[in-house]
């Protein structure tokens, strides 16, 4: 039988408290002692221990309101014990087969599923983890090393992918940029600064086609700070205390946000692709924005981005650096002035690189979106 784990009462004019955050997702091992979760009451945050060692079976979810006294989670002795009753009460958990398995498993429905979830092979995935595993397009052979699979271990390890990035060289802070950046700290001071310049929209109009894809305005000029990135590694880099890293690959990030929130996603290895390449590539993006069908790997990776508000008339402004970015570029325009200014903003993290590096580096993207026009 599972041992309960009820909530306590946290002080005594409180009957109730909110769930804040899991510490240990569903279906994990504990040990008596580990911290299970945080609880907040009108007095103060509360961190939950387990009172003895078990599988853990979470009853509440995060933001639920819960009474004293009241079961957050339920240990089970064994994995075996837990799987049988994750599907429900009195029903038993169906098995998918393992790597040692001979005959082929069973489909897996969920509690109240009007389809089967088809089946996935290796570590046994609970209702949910099945569905939040094809949600997001994920390969169950990212979870061989695991006894039991729930969607909130498939969720965890979606975001880890998100945050994971490409490959880095490390490079060295100098002397004179490391009192800098220590005045920097020491004063208050900003730690990124912005450089504008601005052009013609009309060049970008008369751009050449060489295929049979007019090339995007956004993607000339992603193709021609991409160019410019491999000359100017510094900027295609990070911040990492005590050293900066700069990365091997050049993927630039576009911000999109047209209904269905805030993306952010990613044109890889830019600099090898050409504008009508890029094109193709930023119009697949945008389509599965609207499908709201990207996946965890299309928002992966960027080590620059671009926000584009020059179809609103927006002449100039400022985007925010991303993390482990080192430079975020905002393309700005109001076509109803004469000329049809355009411009370029380059926000940057003043520890990494400097104004001077910045300026060259605009002045060349801006000279080759001029080039041959």
């Amino acid at each position: 039988m599972p041992a309960e784990v009820t909530l306590p009462r946290q002080n005594p004019n409180d009957d109730a408290a909110e769930v804040l955050r899991w510490l240990v997702a569903d279906g994990e091992q504990v040990s008596a002692g580990d911290n299970l979760l945080e609880v907040e009451s009108t007095k103060a945050v509360t961190v939950i221990e387990s009172p003895g060692p078990g599988y853990l079976r979470q009853l509440a979810a995060e933001g639920d309101v819960v009474p004293t006294g009241t079961p957050i989670a339920l240990l089970f002795p064994s994995l075996d014990e837990l799987t049988a009753t994750a599907w429900g009460s009195g029903e038993t958990a169906p098995t998918v087969s393992g790597p040692d398995d001979d005959e082929t498993a069973p489909t897996v429905s969920g509690p109240d599923d009007d389809e089967t979830v088809p089946t996935v092979s290796g570590p046994r995935f609970s209702a949910e983890g099945l569905r939040e595993l094809r949600r997001l397009d994920l390969s169950a052979d990212l979870f061989q090393e695991r006894r039991l699979v729930t969607g909130a271990i498939v969720r965890r390890t979606a975001e880890e992918l998100t945050r994971t990035g490409p490959a880095v060289r490390r490079a060295p802070i100098g002397p004179a940029k490391q009192t800098e950046i220590a005045r920097l700290h020491a004063g208050g001071a900003a730690l990124a600064s912005a450089l504008t310049v601005a052009f013609g929209a009309d060049a970008l109009d008369r751009a050449p086609t060489k295929g049979n894809v007019p090339p995007l305005p956004l993607a000339l000029i992603i193709h021609a700070l991409a160019g410019a990135l491999t000359d100017f590694s510094g900027l295609n880099a990070r911040f990492a205390g005590d050293h900066v890293e700069q990365y091997t690959e050049i993927n630039v990030g576009v911000a999109v946000d047209a209904g269905h929130g805030l993306r952010v996603p990613v044109v890889k290895h830019a600099d090898r692709l050409d504008p009508e390449q890029i094109t193709l590539e930023l119009l697949d993006l945008l389509a599965a924005y609207h499908d709201r069908s990207l996946h965890a790997d299309d928002v992966a990776g960027a080590t620059v981005t671009v926000s584009d508000l020059s179809g609103q008339n927006i002449l100039q402004f400022q985007p925010r650096i991303n993390q482990d970015q080192t430079l975020a570029v905002g393309v700005g325009a109001d076509t109803s002035l004469p000329g049809r200014p355009m411009t370029l903003t380059a926000v940057f993290d003043h520890r990494v690189t400097s104004g001077r590096a910045v300026a060259d580096f605009l002045t060349r993207v801006r000279a080759q979106l001029l080039a041959d026009r």
